[in-house]
């Protein structure tokens, strides 16, 4: 085997991969409340964070790291805002449709870390089991991915401010 066809396979392989590489940004809200405690009200809610996906042309890996801020109403002995980091890795199933639209599913697993007014919430659950589904849309070089998620979180330890089990938002991702 001559060795020009090897050097010119290591000279094209990070320039495949990069095109399969994307890494951009998640926005989103939230449909349910952080916390299912009684009498709390959440305001001021949104979803923020990076994301980066490896693309095949039929499955993909992505990962996240998603922020939620919380702002939190009630008595003086609930917090005055708290925040989430959620760390969701879903792997995707993309159906073939067009080359501009195509249609996921995904599945995956997320872990969390809470913080409200200062400590550290370490007792609630922090694995989850994610499905989503969504569409990629590939504009010019950027893939716009609106998307509904569903995160089923494991049962945890009541404290101050029990979780909700399940948590469903709507995300858009903006990827290159």
């Amino acid at each position: 085997m001559s060795i020009k066809p090897l050097a010119l396979l290591l000279l094209l392989t990070p320039g495949a991969w990069a095109q399969n590489l994307g890494y951009g940004v998640k926005l989103g809200v939230p449909f349910t409340d952080v916390f299912s405690n009684g009498g709390i009200s959440e305001s001021s809610r949104f979803v923020i964070g990076p994301m980066v996906e490896f693309r095949l042309p039929i499955v993909g890996i992505e990962a996240d790291a998603l922020y939620h801020y919380v702002s939190l109403h009630q008595t003086s002995t609930t917090p005055g805002s708290g925040s989430t980091w959620q760390f969701p890795i879903v792997g995707k199933v993309r159906l073939p449709a067009t080359p501009i639209l195509k249609p996921y599913g995904e599945a995956g697993i997320s872990f969390r870390t809470f913080t409200a007014g200062g400590s550290d919430l370490s007792s609630e659950s922090k694995k989850g089991f994610v499905l989503g589904a969504g569409l990629d849309i590939h504009a010019i070089k950027i893939h716009i991915t609106p998307e509904l998620r569903l995160t089923l979180w494991g049962s945890g330890h009541p404290v101050l401010l029990q979780t909700n089990d399940a948590q469903f938002e709507f995300l858009v991702g903006f990827s290159r």
